[in-house]
């Protein structure tokens, strides 16, 4: 019954948190797209691959109407005049992928030499058309192939050996693709970065020991995708797989795709997981979601069963860190709380700007989904700033962070209710209405967000009767979508959706 009530607890959370504009890096590794299927999926996803030089037939003629960039590959030295072919017929292209898992015998079977010995042909499609070219997609593998004294079961000793043969030759991405369980594609993540090229996860899912259930496989997904859509280094990703013959029941329970057109839950929540805005700020006093973060090292999300919350951040080692951008509406000694759980005592340090401002000492909870809220004090600058969560004794999990000056303390910091009108709005004024009786009124900060998350709005009043009114124009003319206006208060905060016309 727990399972099941956390597979429906990640599914709302995620449909209820702001609508986001779809995410750039998100994409599908599949062949066999329905019109159906890719113009549901087109809402929440930027592109896809099939492994051929050739979109889907079903979807080949019209898959340009839904947005998604078709990524050809050569999947290996002869499928490269294919790529060669489409792309001269195709001028929505804009990337081509090269060979598909080259060190592994049962894929495309390519040393070193020969992919090098290949590539220019691949490239000099790339150069002709002005495309961007992704090196061989490789993992670590089991029959693999070898090259003198070297069998390539390590994907990064390939790669090295292919560009020492291929000197010059034009890689501007590289190609990794992921089967392991947990938090282990951070490690991954990190080992490519030495090559100092933008990275594309084209398969992704666990696929081993971690997994004995759907539930497993969600929880897979929800804290990957979190970490693939945040990592600067991850320039785009694509879940393994649509569709399986086996579908959504049978392990590895990897399929996105029900019935044509319709999502299953672990498709849902992948196309529902928050995109990832790197200018967003948060605004003090207030609530920080611990995976929203701006960069991160070392840590790692999983849903969390606490009673408010999404995800939680773990994994915790000494020196792993995390970095907020915050706006503080005005200077002054805060306090900071941490929603904690864990089976062991830890300690964590807090920097603004990196300068070190407190620290915050975590107890032992019982378990590492026993949730318990801790608090120390910091001294905060008025304006924008980083804030910088620095592990300084593991043996925790973290959920949320609350900075505020409220002397009648978290527990008494709550939502409350705010009525706009008109809504739609066609002149930029909007009309709000508190319940006084919930809230006695005092100061207040106005923000308004687009749906990325982006704040276009944000203005500090003065309440003192249940009506009020905003000109959201001052901040220039607005264009015309969907909005979300929040309102933080001393001890709490209402958020509202407007529609602009």
């Amino acid at each position: 019954m727990k399972q099941i009530f956390l597979l429906a607890f990640l599914i709302i959370f995620v449909a209820d948190s702001f609508s986001q504009s779809k995410s750039y890096k998100r994409g599908v590794a599949y062949g066999y797209h329905s019109t159906a299927d890719m113009q549901n999926a087109s809402q929440n996803i930027s592109w896809w691959y099939n492994w051929a030089t050739q979109p889907d037939l079903t979807i080949r003629s019209t898959y340009h109407n839904f947005e998604v960039d078709f990524t050809p590959m050569a999947w290996n030295a002869s499928g490269i005049s294919g790529v060669g072919s489409w792309v001269n017929i195709d001028s929505n292209v804009k990337y081509i992928l090269g060979f598909n898992e080259p060190n592994f015998k049962d894929q495309a079977n390519m040393t070193p030499s020969a992919a090098a010995t290949a590539w220019p042909a691949l490239q000099a499609i790339a150069d002709e058309h002005s495309l961007t070219l992704v090196g061989p997609a490789v993992n670590y593998c089991g029959t693999c192939v070898s090259e003198g004294a070297v069998t390539y079961t390590n994907p990064f000793q390939y790669l090295d050996d292919f560009f020492k043969a291929c000197t010059d030759c034009r890689v501007d991405h590289i190609a990794l693709h992921w089967y392991g369980g947990g938090g282990s594609i951070t490690s991954y993540i990190e080992d490519a970065r030495k090559y100092n090229k933008p990275i594309w996860v084209t398969e992704f899912a666990a696929w081993d020991g971690t997994v004995s259930k759907v539930e497993d496989q969600l929880k897979y997904l929800a804290g990957t995708v979190n970490f693939l859509e945040r990592d600067p280094d991850v320039y785009r990703y694509s879940w393994f797989i649509g569709r399986t013959s086996g579908g959504a029941g049978t392990y590895p329970y990897i399929d996105l795709y029900s019935t044509t057109g319709m999502l299953t839950p672990l498709g849902q929540l992948y196309m529902d997981i928050p995109v990832y805005d790197p200018e967003m700020h948060f605004n003090v006093p207030g609530r920080i979601q611990t995976e929203e973060y701006y960069l991160m090292k070392g840590l790692f999300t999983e849903p969390t069963s606490d009673n408010d919350g999404f995800l939680n951040m773990g994994w915790t080692d000494l020196n792993d860190w995390a970095e907020y951008k915050i706006h503080v509406c005005s200077a002054g000694t805060y306090d900071i709380y941490g929603r904690v759980a864990g089976t062991g005592v830890g300690m964590i340090d807090f920097l603004v700007d990196g300068v070190k401002a407190a620290t915050l000492n975590t107890p032992n909870t019982g378990g590492w989904q026993i949730w318990q809220t801790v608090s120390t004090t910091i001294d905060l600058p008025e304006g924008d700033h980083i804030l910088k969560m620095v592990v300084k004794d593991a043996g925790f999990n973290i959920n949320w962070i609350e900075i505020t000056n409220d002397p009648v303390g978290l527990s008494d910091y709550k939502m409350f209710e705010a009525e706009i009108f008109p809504n739609p709005i066609k002149d930029g004024i909007v009309n709000i209405k508190m319940d006084l009786q919930q809230y006695s009124g005092g100061d207040f900060l106005c923000c308004l967000y687009d749906p990325t998350g982006r704040k276009v709005y944000d203005k500090n009043i003065h309440i003192s009767h249940s009506n009020f009114q905003l000109n959201l124009n001052n901040s220039g003319n607005l264009k015309a979508g969907v909005y979300f206006l929040k309102i933080y208060g001393e001890t709490g905060e209402a958020n509202c959706k407007l529609i602009v016309e």
